[in-house]
């Protein structure tokens, strides 16, 4: 049931980001909070599944798991302008290239991994969920980066010529921390 569910999460994304880059039909922009429910359920119903660590170890690696989350979450719906990347989808929206963006394109497949990684340390989620979803997830940012971005998204091209695909660089992260950046 959790692997059929991470599935679907998947399946939610790619169609609402093939949504996004070719139909741009309204009735579809549940996509993206389903396939987020969708992922959430499946991990919820793997807790457990394996065994988790005890003591120390399982208290790091549930603050590890809340700080992964945090970051998922802040990059997901806080470091972009919500109402452009969710709400605003027939229009083309500027690139975000500051912050978490300048680490590179794709902050938030780093930190669903991590998530799963702790996950599985601290309410004992079978790794292979975690890979699964980390794989499905490159997939769909392979797919974007390719089509949905350069298409829906202004300046994107520049963009992917600057900033690295998955593994941030020296000169990337110091342009995620850098003030002098600008959105």
């Amino acid at each position: 049931m959790p692997t059929g569910l991470t599935l679907l999460a998947f399946a939610l994304f790619f169609l609402g980001d093939w949504n996004d880059w070719k139909w741009e039909h309204a009735a579809l922009r549940f996509c993206f909070p389903a396939g987020f429910l969708a992922l959430a359920a499946s991990a919820a119903l793997s807790v457990g599944r394996a065994k988790p660590f005890s003591g120390a170890a399982r208290a790091v690696c549930a603050l590890l798991g809340l700080v992964s989350l945090a970051l998922l979450v802040y990059t997901l719906f806080f470091a972009l302008p919500a109402g452009d990347a969710y709400v605003r989808q027939a229009d083309k929206r500027p690139v975000c290239t500051s912050g978490v963006y300048a680490l590179c394109r794709h902050p938030g497949v780093w930190w669903l991994f991590f998530l799963y990684l702790s996950l599985r340390g601290a309410l004992g989620v079978p790794l292979p969920a975690g890979l699964l979803a980390t794989a499905l997830n490159v997939l769909l940012v392979l797919f974007e980066d390719r089509a949905v971005f350069p298409a829906r998204l202004a300046g994107y091209e520049a963009y992917r010529r600057t900033t690295p695909f998955l593994i941030p660089t020296g000169a990337s992260l110091r342009a995620a921390f850098s003030r002098s950046i600008q959105p």
